[in-house]
């Protein structure tokens, strides 16, 4: 007789922790008051989403997904979706993934809306994926 032992699995972990991270960036700007540091907080909890959907991803796949698909390697495709739906940050801006060397960076176009350009340093790059 097998006996099953219950417990919490390292994705519904990660799940909980993406879910509890989205929470606090809606909540941030109120109880801040502090518009600026609520979108950087957005921004962060973002990037950390995708950071773990990316993990997933690799987890699954063995590698990252390939520079073709991008963002929607990470959509619910074929039943399998690691992402609900596109994040956007805080301007309304769909996040891009952006390959460099063996590294992959999270991008948000920043407050103009457009990646690079004159006002490239209005982007917001995070850290590096490996």
């Amino acid at each position: 007789m097998k006996t099953r032992v219950s417990a919490f699995t390292l994705v519904e972990i990660l799940v909980a922790l993406v879910i509890i991270g989205v929470m606090l960036s809606f909540v941030a700007p109120a109880v801040l008051g502090r518009p600026e540091q609520a979108r950087k907080l957005k921004i962060e909890n973002d990037f950390s989403s995708i950071k773990i959907a990316l993990d997933l991803y690799k987890l699954d796949n063995s590698n990252f997904p390939p520079v073709n698909l991008g963002m929607d390697a990470l959509l619910n495709n074929d039943g399998v979706g690691y992402l609900n739906k596109a994040p956007v940050d805080p301007w309304g801006t769909e996040y891009r993934l952006d390959y460099q060397d063996d590294n992959i960076y999270v991008v948000s176009a920043g407050p103009d809306k457009k990646f690079g350009g004159l006002h490239a340093e209005d982007d917001h790059l995070s850290d590096a994926i490996q």
